[in-house]
């Protein structure tokens, strides 16, 4: 799965929907899903991998209690949020969620969480920043489900094919960037690029340049950021388009619409790509395990100053009109502290946060598993503060950003200008 980008119609829907939430439906007390003895409903987004690993944990958990029944529901990143967006409006909420970081405040802010503080999750094998992750003014309304951080996946196939070198990811900058990402595509056939266009992309990176340059993407429930923070985000891009870096516009904006197999870099066309540091295990089944993991380049060529940051690769909550939250609850506390599930999911949803848990799997975890782990290992002393959490609102942010991005490399608009109308909309959309 690539870096998720939020989709347009589901951030305008959750809008309209969310704010109708149904009082009545198969989810509300006395629903159609209180009954007892009906299976539980439990909703993510991922992909091949993830669904495999997810629905044997789920049939393992079956087995082991009294037959417990459990519906999976997944689908990709995108339909996910659309999908979700009218079950909340008809109140078909599904009784456990996957939940990210981007929506946590704003499906808390309209009740749709339940408390998990109130309930008999066990939390104590947590980090307290991991547990923390999920808190909501104070209230433990989603539990961390796995650690990642901010990274750029290299293909050294591409890199060997250009006569180019992995980078030094301790001290290179982002000029480094340009001009290794520059020379691979001069090196490589047509149609190979040296890197993503990060522009497009989007976070993480974006969220890595702004931190670098003492910004952040929120401020509380504010933006974080200037104009002055957004034209060099812009100018950035510029400059891998120009370059030839990074592949054009027209290129770009359709490959972030591939599925994961079908990207540039798991085809072995791009030499980096921005993603999470989870998201190597995906990636190395495309590229046969051939992936390494690089930090993200600096300003100031320091790994120390390169303020990366461990983030909740996402979330499980449970719905706060489920008919049947102590048994969602119990599948949750499975899910995040069995040892057992542990070794079945290992760290495909990130690095496990409950440090007991962690433990236990390292000798089980596959070479693209120990990628990712060591990774968040190596990084422990380097780390920045932790960001704000995306506040309500704050997805429409990212939609102005992207409609900003593609004005300026398709070049419709000046980067400055497009800096200060993207600015404009997006303090609007938080009010």
């Amino acid at each position: 799965m690539r870096t998720p980008r939020a989709p347009r119609r589901s951030i305008l829907a959750a809008s309209l929907l969310l704010g109708g939430l149904a009082a009545c439906g198969p989810n509300a007390p006395g629903g159609s899903g209180a009954s007892d003895g009906a299976a539980l409903r439990f909703a993510w987004w991922g992909n091949a991998k993830r669904d495999e690993l997810t629905k044997t944990a789920l049939e393992t958990y079956s087995a082991a209690h009294d037959g417990a029944a459990v519906s999976p529901e997944t689908t990709d990143w995108s339909s996910y949020w659309d999908k979700l967006a009218t079950q909340v409006a008809g109140g078909d909420v599904p009784d456990v969620l996957q939940m990210d970081e981007g929506y946590l405040a704003e499906y808390s802010s309209r009740g749709i969480l339940a408390d998990l503080g109130d309930s008999a999750l066990t939390t104590d094998g947590f980090d307290p920043t991991a547990l923390d992750a999920g808190k909501v003014e104070g209230s433990l309304v989603a539990v961390n489900a796995g650690i990642n951080a901010p990274v750029l996946l290299a293909n050294p196939a591409v890199f060997e094919a250009a006569g180019v070198d992995l980078p030094d990811d301790t001290t290179w900058t982002w000029d480094d960037l340009v001009d290794i990402a520059t020379r691979i595509t001069e090196g490589t056939e047509e149609g190979t690029y040296g890197v993503q266009q990060l522009g497009i992309a989007g976070d993480p990176t974006f969220s890595v340049h702004l931190r670098q340059q003492g910004a952040q993407k929120f401020d509380g429930s504010a933006l974080g950021f200037t104009e002055e923070h957004l034209l060099a985000w812009f100018e950035l891009a510029l400059r891998l388009q120009d370059s030839k870096a990074a592949p054009p516009a027209d290129v770009a904006v359709e490959e972030a619409g591939q599925a994961v197999d079908q990207t540039l870099f798991a085809t072995g066309k791009c030499g980096l790509q921005s993603q999470w540091s989870n998201q190597v295990v995906t990636f190395d089944a495309s590229l046969d395990g051939a992936v390494t993991v690089l930090r993200m380049p600096s300003l100031a060529g320091a790994a120390d100053q390169a303020q990366l940051w461990y983030k909740a690769s996402m979330y499980f909550a449970v719905s706060a009109r489920s008919g049947q939250q102590e048994a969602a609850v119990a599948l949750v506390d499975w899910l995040v502290n069995s040892e057992e599930a542990g070794r079945i999911l290992l760290a495909e949803r990130g690095v496990p946060a409950n440090l007991d848990v962690r433990e236990a799997i390292l000798p089980e975890l596959t070479e693209s598993d120990l990628k990712a782990a060591d990774f968040i290992e190596a990084i422990a002393e380097e780390l920045g503060e932790q960001p704000s959490i995306t506040p309500p609102g704050g997805s429409a942010v990212g939609d102005a950003l992207q409609r900003g991005m593609e004005d300026v490399l398709f070049g419709r608009v000046e980067a400055a200008d497009a800096a200060s109308s993207v600015l404009q909309e997006a303090s609007g959309a938080l009010g």
